[in-house]
């Protein structure tokens, strides 16, 4: 088993091991950043009218260049091309994509990109977002298969973890309610 294997077999036993979803958002990041040697990765969700980002949630971009930054991204232009098609999107430039806004004052410098939604149950909930491939390189086919193979064990655990809080949540209103009685 070659190394980039290994490290997907890895990298899904840890997210799918997992019923916390803050929990399987950070390992998902990490283990995507890892398999592909981003410098960045971020996790757009999607807001209920599948229109928008209600969440963006990042990784390798410090507290200070994040409120530099300023307001998290919405899902326009390149992160928005995801919302449309979900399909995985690859850039050797990101800047270069007719779609792209460029980036707000303080925004650390990105150029490779790899887009891939995560789906569950057929509707897409958002999408991995990875940013720089380490030594300036760009992203390559077995990256996009890598990434696209744990997206899709991201969506599974996601609803593993989404039904299992929702079930936890129902436990304990149901719990309050009879010791109300």
């Amino acid at each position: 088993m070659d190394e980039q294997a290994r490290g997907l077999l890895d990298a899904a036993g840890s997210v799918l091991g997992e019923l916390d979803l803050e929990i399987v958002i950070d390992r998902l990041l990490a283990s995507a950043r890892e398999l592909t040697g981003a410098r960045y990765a971020a996790l757009g969700v999607l807001d209920c009218t599948r229109t928008e980002l209600e969440r963006f949630i990042t990784v390798g971009i410090d507290e200070h260049a994040r409120a530099e930054i300023g307001a998290l991204p919405r899902g326009r232009g390149v992160l928005g091309e995801l919302i449309l098609d979900p399909v995985p999107l690859r850039l050797a430039e990101v800047g270069q994509h007719p779609h792209s806004y460029g980036f707000p004052v303080g925004h650390p410098p990105m150029h490779s990109f790899l887009g891939v939604p995560i789906v569950i149950g057929g509707v897409p909930f958002g999408s991995l977002y990875l940013t720089e491939k380490a030594g300036g390189g760009q992203f390559t086919d077995a990256d996009e298969e890598s990434v696209t193979t744990l997206a899709r064990f991201a969506g599974v655990a996601i609803d593993h973890a989404r039904r299992y809080t929702g079930a936890a949540a129902r436990g304990e209103e149901l719990a309050r309610s009879v010791a109300a009685l």
